[in-house]
C-alpha cells in the first residue's frame, strides 16, 4: 500500500502528530451532508462498514463540504 502524508491542524485530535501530520493508519472522509444524515458514523465504530456500504458515494461540491470522521479527542 502506498504511503500518504496527510496534513491536519486539529491539534486536539488523538492522531495529530508533530508538524501537523495525521498519524492514523486509515482515514474516513465523507460529505458534510452524509455526516449530518448519519451523526453516529465515526471511524472505528462497529457499524462503520455497514453504514459506509449503505450510504455509498457522498459527493461534495467543494472542500468546505467534507468532513473527517477519523477525529478522536485526546
Amino acid at each position: 500500500m502506498a504511503s500518504v502524508n496527510v496534513k491536519c491542524t486539529v491539534n486536539n485530535c488523538y492522531f495529530w502528530a508533530k508538524d501537523n501530520m495525521c498519524s492514523a493508519d486509515s482515514i474516513l472522509i465523507t460529505s458534510d451532508q452524509a455526516a449530518q444524515d448519519h451523526p453516529r458514523m465515526s471511524f472505528g465504530n462497529e457499524e462503520e462498514g455497514n453504514l459506509i456500504q449503505a450510504i455509498g458515494s457522498t459527493p461534495a461540491h467543494s472542500m468546505t463540504e467534507t468532513a473527517c470522521h477519523t477525529f478522536k479527542s485526546r
